[in-house]
């Protein structure tokens, strides 16, 4: 796990670009900002770890350069990259699949002339098996599979 991927341990949110080097005890525990602001002013002011007083400044904090900034950013855009194309890798095996339920109803090989879903709702077609929450029509033969 990188330094960018830390969590607060208190709030477990994801640790801000400016949190990543903010020890706010000497014992080294680290917390997000806000979770510090909110123990000084809220609570008892004690660090969570060792339960020493929390002092008005922190007791390590080095602001990032921008170009650790810019780093950083880089970084995480390119993971989410990543991750966004892993997930669309392995959904790439769903494409053609179809999932059998009791209220979906998929119909293939539809005329123009019937493919509109104002004319589809009419008790003559679907609307007299029950209620019609949603119609989609796609004219695109690629969903319809072998014919």
């Amino acid at each position: 796990m990188q330094a960018t991927d830390a969590e607060c341990p208190l709030c477990m949110e994801q640790l801000e670009i400016d949190d990543v080097n903010f020890f706010p005890c000497t014992c080294g525990y680290q917390i997000c900002r806000f979770c510090w602001h909110r123990i000084r002013t809220d609570e008892n002011g004690l660090c969570p770890a060792c339960r020493k007083p929390y002092s008005e400044d922190p007791a390590i904090y080095t602001p990032l350069s921008q170009e650790e900034i810019q780093r950083i950013l880089k970084e995480r855009k390119q993971k989410d990259v990543q991750r966004k194309q892993k997930v669309t890798e392995n959904r790439k095996h769903l494409a053609n699949v179809r999932v059998v339920q009791k209220n979906l109803v998929f119909v293939v090989g539809l005329t123009q002339r019937l493919a509109d879903p104002e004319l589809l709702k009419r008790p003559e077609y679907f609307s007299k098996f029950g209620k019609i929450h949603k119609i989609v029509v796609n004219s695109s033969t690629n969903y319809a599979g072998p014919q």
